[in-house]
């Protein structure tokens, strides 16, 4: 595995840095929100693996500035040789912060050249750089000391806490499977009677007729991404027709407002409104992935501003609760287990086993299910760790979050790991009334975290709860509980089991056999003759994400992760009542 380098100022120059308001004076507001636009969406396009010094260089710099490049080039070329590293200076979290003061920056003149706004980009970056680099070691240096014991998930997860699903997607699948979750929600919005007032709110807020028009007319932000060809800045031109003040207002919905500090943290402005309107009807996409995540992960949020306007007597008490528990775990989650297990053996949900059998205030699985000799253990966490603790300022605060989240909280109540670990219990000691006839010494256990947010894929967190979890195993060891067939926990995000779900569910892939493989892939032995990069292969296994493992085991035997079958339902359904 290539090591990677972020190159900081002071490795390329020795001259002060400068603010970097100072690089950008002179450049004027469109010009400089257009050229990092086109960074951006170079970075969102273009995977880390393929990119290098090289290809950053030809994003920024035009043959004008050929002897300063140059320079540039021979100055990084060498950092490279020397550090025997791949050496780059564009990372899409410090590009957005760059962002952040080109947008928040007052409009002025152009009164920089081009080869002058070329040379201050690229020196702002490396501005910028350096503080990024400095959490990072910082991070690293706090994640040796929490978890001394689990080194290589330590630095694994503290080198992609604050920024892995920035730098971590594809696009096409992101846009196909937020399309998808969407259009569930709005099915489930729109069987419930309750939830009238609510979904009209949202729809006049919208000035759409229906969710199937608000679709549409998000298609034409997000069919640029789809089908952009060149590497750069994407952006809508609206055309000037009858609707244009229509569609203009739509999208401003989406669009930052001019008076709203940009979070040069973790984005939550960006985030909530992924669009900047450079011109009247002109709206380019700050961050092509962001743009494409506030697709479904933004419904949440605009639903909870429509809920506001509404009469108290009509408005959601606890919209969480609606979204996370009645939407998230008892329709989407029950809607794909349900397809990749019934039929196969004894499948129950959560709320079946709340309403068949009263377990004495008991927290029942959120699913389960059993095939002969092996059961599987579902908890189900539609959760998300506050901003403040994955900025990448302070690693120990983003871990205690993690623990508070997923092990229990600062009452001690049990969450997810304990959770599991507490059922298991119950399981083994035949506690669990809708299920006690099999061999506790012989059953085989898969304890499973869904989660609904696909940052929970970085590489280690598996490893860091299946510890918590572990702990939790051992004190039933010493209760004298058949613990020895009990798999390690295995964290599974929403959108993998949706990806997959019809795969499992025609048979092509076996859920139970797939959690086995990804336990021996984890804890895969040294060979006889194992080369170093062989050796250092096997040790990262270790702390890869069950997303990544199976995405690589489904790609082999020919399974892209495309339900099909799903994706041509609910495209007829998009185009319900458009014009022919």
């Amino acid at each position: 595995m290539t090591r990677q380098l972020l190159v900081d100022f002071s490795d390329v120059f020795n001259e002060p840095i400068l603010p970097i308001e100072t690089y950008l004076a002179g450049i004027s507001r469109l010009r400089r929100l257009q050229c990092v636009a086109h960074l951006l969406g170079y970075l969102s396009q273009v995977p880390a693996a393929e990119r290098d010094y090289k290809t950053d260089m030809e994003q920024i710099f035009a043959p004008h500035n050929r002897p300063f490049a140059t320079v540039v080039y021979n100055r990084m070329s060498d950092l490279a040789r020397r550090a025997g590293a791949k050496v780059n200076f564009l990372h899409p979290k410090v590009v957005l912060q760059l962002y952040g003061y080109c947008f928040e920056l007052p409009d002025c003149p152009d009164t920089q050249s081009y080869p002058e706004v070329e040379r201050n980009l690229y020196k702002a970056c490396l501005a910028l750089n350096g503080p990024y680099i400095q959490q990072q070691d910082q991070a690293m240096a706090d994640a040796k000391r929490l978890l001394p014991t689990q080194r290589l998930a330590a630095l694994a997860l503290a080198g992609t806490f604050s920024d892995f699903e920035l730098v971590n997607h594809r696009l096409p699948n992101i846009a196909m499977l937020q399309l998808m979750k969407s259009v569930r929600f709005f099915e489930f919005m729109e069987a419930e009677t309750r939830f009238k007032p609510l979904l009209e709110a949202f729809l006049q807020c919208f000035g759409c007729q229906d969710w199937p028009e608000y679709f549409r007319r998000l298609g034409g932000v997000i069919k640029p991404v789809l089908q952009a060809t060149k590497r750069g800045r994407i952006a809508v031109e609206l055309a000037p027709d009858a609707d244009f003040e229509s569609n203009r207002a739509f999208l401003r919905h989406f669009t930052l407002p001019e008076d709203l500090p940009v979070d040069h943290a973790d984005f939550t402005s960006l985030r909530a409104t992924p669009l900047c309107e450079e011109e009247p009807g002109t709206f380019a996409l700050v961050y092509p992935v962001l743009v494409l995540e506030a697709l479904h992960k933004g419904l949440y949020f605009q639903f909870s501003a429509a809920n506001r306007t509404l009469p108290k007597g009509q408005r959601e008490p606890d919209w969480r609760s609606v979204y996370c528990d009645l939407f998230s775990e008892q329709y989407l989650l029950y809607l794909l287990l349900d397809a990749v297990f019934r039929g196969r053996g004894l499948a129950l949900s959560g709320k079946a086993i709340l309403q068949g059998w009263q377990l004495k205030g008991q927290s029942e699985p959120d699913y389960y299910f059993r095939h002969d000799n092996r059961a599987v253990l579902f908890e189900s966490k539609d959760v998300l760790v506050h901003k403040d603790a994955k900025a990448g300022h302070d690693f120990a605060t983003y871990l205690d979050e993690v623990k508070k989240k997923f092990y229990e909280d600062d009452k001690q109540h049990p969450k997810a790991a304990k959770q599991l670990a507490n059922n298991v219990a119950r399981l083994l000691r035949h506690q669990l009334p809708f299920d006690t006839n099999f061999d506790p010494a012989e059953l085989v256990i898969y304890p499973v975290l869904v989660v609904h947010d696909r940052l929970y894929n970085q590489p280690g967190l598996n490893v860091v709860v299946n510890d918590w979890f572990q702990e939790e195993l051992a004190k039933l060891a010493q209760e004298g509980l058949a613990v020895h067939n009990v798999r390690p926990l295995i964290i599974i995000d929403a959108d993998t089991l949706m990806a997959y779900h019809e795969d499992f569910r025609d048979g092509r892939l076996v859920f139970e056999d797939v959690l086995e493989e990804y336990v021996a892939y984890l804890r895969a032995p040294a060979w006889a003759g194992i080369s170093t990069a062989e050796d250092e292969q096997r040790q990262m296994q270790r702390v890869h994400p069950f997303a990544l493992f199976l995405e690589n085991y489904a790609e082999k035997r020919g399974m892209p992760g495309i339900p099909q079958e799903m994706l041509y339902q609910i495209l007829p359904i998009i185009n319900r009542g458009a014009a022919d």
